[in-house]
């Protein structure tokens, strides 16, 4: 069961959703939150300005550097703040972290400490985003020792589950959560698989069929044909699903690595919650 959840917030219009989505499973499931904000350690050692200022006649970079990390503390505090305050007016009252480093890194450490994170698709700079899923919360999927649930850029609340099931280890786990965390909260429930294997299909329904019996829900189990992730997200979009649940690694788990493959592209794409298992 859910019972901690970790929010890292950036202050953005993004990591604004990510809160009223943990708002929203924390008062599902009576979790804790904790809200942490990362000051990127990089932009503090800012290895070419510290070259080029005193190679163009400036003040040395290092003088700066105090002011510049104050700036940026300073920043983070009030984003903090911020956070707190919007988790007082639904009556929560969270841990706050306020940390240096690696932000994926430092995110993915404090993952350990949780049952769940929520993070945005994207964050601060979104503006300048050509639709690539954010850089972070991409290392974040891959980092995280935790389930992750990357959020998209506008909320509603979750009223229809859709688990994408590929007989993986993560997709059974995927599964196992989806049964564990929504079965009993009144949502509609359903598994798809994109096979045009008739044997593999009838296996892969006989299998779900199988687990979800224990937990006593009504489950709707679709199968579909063509590019996986193209038809998953098709199919959610066509029955108004809510959230969709999923394995973060597929079969293909080299492919998912180094060229993206079915998990990236629906996080890259989907306007709704996904939420990753390892």
């Amino acid at each position: 069961m859910i019972k901690s959840i970790l929010i890292p917030t950036d202050g953005s219009t993004g990591s604004q959703t990510a809160l009223d989505y943990g708002l929203y499973l924390a008062s599902l499931f009576r979790a804790e939150i904790t809200g942490l904000n990362v000051i990127d350690i990089r932009s503090l050692e800012g290895p070419f300005l510290s070259d080029i200022s005193g190679s163009l006649g400036f003040t040395p970079f290092q003088n700066y550097f105090p002011k510049f990390q104050k700036i940026l503390e300073d920043r983070g505090n009030v984003i903090l703040d911020d956070f707190k305050n919007r988790c007082a007016e639904k009556s929560f009252h969270p841990k706050l972290k306020r940390m240096s480093g690696v932000i994926a890194n430092v995110i993915a450490d404090e993952a350990k400490r949780v049952d769940l994170v929520v993070i945005a698709q994207r964050g601060e700079h979104e503006q300048w985003s050509t639709g690539l899923l954010g850089s972070t919360t991409d290392s974040v999927v891959r980092k995280s020792p935790r389930p992750v649930l990357v959020t998209p850029s506008t909320f509603r609340e979750i009223k229809s589950v859709l688990v994408a099931y590929d007989a993986s280890i993560e997709a059974n786990k995927a599964l196992k959560t989806a049964c564990e965390h929504f079965a009993d909260k009144n949502i509609r429930f359903r598994v798809v698989f994109v096979t045009s294997d008739e044997e593999k299909s009838k296996k892969l329904t006989d299998e779900v069929n199988e687990f979800v019996s224990p937990y006593q829900v009504a489950c709707e189990i679709k199968t579909l044909e063509g590019d996986a992730a193209k038809e998953i997200l098709d199919y959610s979009e066509q029955t108004q699903t809510d959230l969709i649940v999923m394995g973060a690694f597929s079969h293909s788990r080299l492919r998912d690595l180094i060229l993206g493959g079915t998990t990236a592209f629906i996080i890259r794409k989907a306007s709704i919650p996904v939420l990753l298992e390892r």
